[in-house]
């Protein structure tokens, strides 16, 4: 015969288990420490002790006992796994967090700002050109005519880039055809 049968079919709470003591219908600790997790038991016996469990169960308003217990449990199994820090610590990881979190929302909105005055500078440059011209950085285009507005002859640079490319394309085809095989 097992022991749930001697005892009339119930079975004991983790405290009463512990404390080897019958659990009755009104125990207050049932419903937080059931049988099956004894440890969430032991973690807070050890920090708080039964007797103080029950006083502060007891203190509290039926309506906010089961947020009451979920907190005491917490801080009992923060202080089991973290003896030295507990809670407190976890308290001070989470500040952390939001502060790099908050530092990072920061940078990021000032970047957002700093982009919308550029592109609105960028746009009263635009609405300062004359009708029919267009700016792209420092080069002012105004019909087929490219007008050099910091000093640098972007025009002139394109047209030797584009020699050089087709300069080296043809060195290129040139080094195919003469290395290609015959077909003689």
């Amino acid at each position: 015969m097992s022991l749930s049968s001697l005892s009339g079919g119930s079975t004991a709470c983790a405290a009463c288990k512990y404390q080897r003591k019958k659990c009755t219908k009104d125990c207050v600790l049932a419903p937080y420490f059931p049988q099956d997790r004894p440890k969430q038991f032991l973690n807070s016996h050890k920090l708080f002790g039964v007797s103080n469990i029950t006083k502060m169960i007891k203190k509290v308003d039926e309506s906010q006992r089961d947020i009451a217990m979920q907190n005491l449990i917490f801080h009992a199994n923060a202080r089991a796994l973290d003896p030295v820090g507990g809670v407190y610590r976890i308290v001070c990881d989470l500040k952390r967090k939001i502060e790099c979190c908050q530092a990072e929302l920061n940078f990021t909105l000032q970047q957002i700002a700093m982009f919308r005055s550029l592109a609105q500078q960028e746009q009263r440059q635009r609405q300062d050109l004359p009708f029919g011209c267009h700016s792209y950085g420092g080069l002012l285009e105004q019909g087929d005519e490219c007008i050099n507005v910091d000093g640098y002859d972007y025009l002139q640079n394109m047209q030797q880039e584009e020699r050089r490319i087709s300069d080296q394309e043809q060195k290129h085809l040139l080094r195919q055809i003469l290395m290609s095989p015959s077909t003689n």
